[in-house]
């Protein structure tokens, strides 16, 4: 155990928002703790880390070897002393009421530790243990999700792609844009938020003579901006938009 662990307050400092611990005179440097508790006392949930963070960036500039988790321990036991110490202490006392208030502010400070509680310190096998069979649930639930996205998925795989005859992948790429054009009415027939979508439909379920057809290969087809296409966007030659769509006649009723 370190003979000192808190930043002490230097003599004749009067200023009452430190986070020095001790007084501006004599005082017991034994029992620091105490002061510690003091200190806390007079802080709110929102400076518990300030306070934390001050009197831990002391403790490790003071010993070359010090650690956070050193420290934390340290902290962790003055903290648990005291709670058990106020537990015990006469309900019909005078001084109940303020026990109480410190034993709730000190309970609030464990709840701190406990959340940057790196090391596991501050709880038990059985809490650990718990915790640890709850993250696996989790992760059981969430492989069972994915094979079973999976599976879904792999239902719309195919080892027979729709196979384009050579030389004729444009005049197949035209007529999907073509079909996108389209409208029933005033509405759009068929519509991507994401115009690359159309890409990948093609390279996912067509060849070309019985080959695979790469996305970069199609998606200069499908700017993202279709009014205002980057440098590297083409446009179907004319040679290769061989077919056009257009509306059926309506047979008389």
């Amino acid at each position: 155990m370190r003979e000192q662990y808190f930043k002490h307050r230097p003599a004749f400092d009067f200023n009452n928002f430190s986070n020095d611990i001790g007084r501006p005179f004599f005082w017991n440097k034994k029992v620091e703790d105490n002061h510690f508790l003091n200190r806390l006392y007079r802080k709110s949930e929102q400076g518990f880390d300030e306070l934390y963070k001050y009197h831990l960036q002391f403790f490790l500039s003071e010993y070359d070897d010090a650690t956070e988790q050193e420290f934390f321990r340290y902290v962790w036991e003055v903290i648990q002393d005291a709670i058990a110490q106020l537990r015990h202490k006469d309900r019909y006392t005078s001084g109940h009421a303020r026990n109480f208030r410190y034993k709730f502010h000190l309970n609030q400070f464990k709840e701190y530790l406990q959340s940057i509680d790196e090391w596991n310190l501050g709880r038990t096998q059985a809490e650990i243990i718990a915790e640890k069979e709850g993250q696996i649930k989790i992760l059981k639930e969430q492989v069972q999700r994915l094979m079973d996205e999976r599976r879904e998925a792999e239902k719309l795989d195919t080892d027979y792609p729709i196979n384009i005859a050579s030389g004729h992948f444009l005049t197949v790429v035209d007529l999907f844009k073509k079909i996108e054009a389209l409208k029933v009415g005033d509405k759009e027939l068929v519509f991507s938020q994401m115009p690359i979508t159309w890409a990948k439909l093609i390279c996912r379920y067509f060849q070309e003579d019985g080959e695979p057809i790469k996305l970069d290969r199609v998606r200069r087809y499908y700017p993202r901006d279709a009014g205002n296409p980057s440098g590297r966007s083409s446009s179907i030659p004319s040679e290769n938009q061989n077919f056009n769509i257009v509306p059926a006649k309506r047979r008389a009723g």
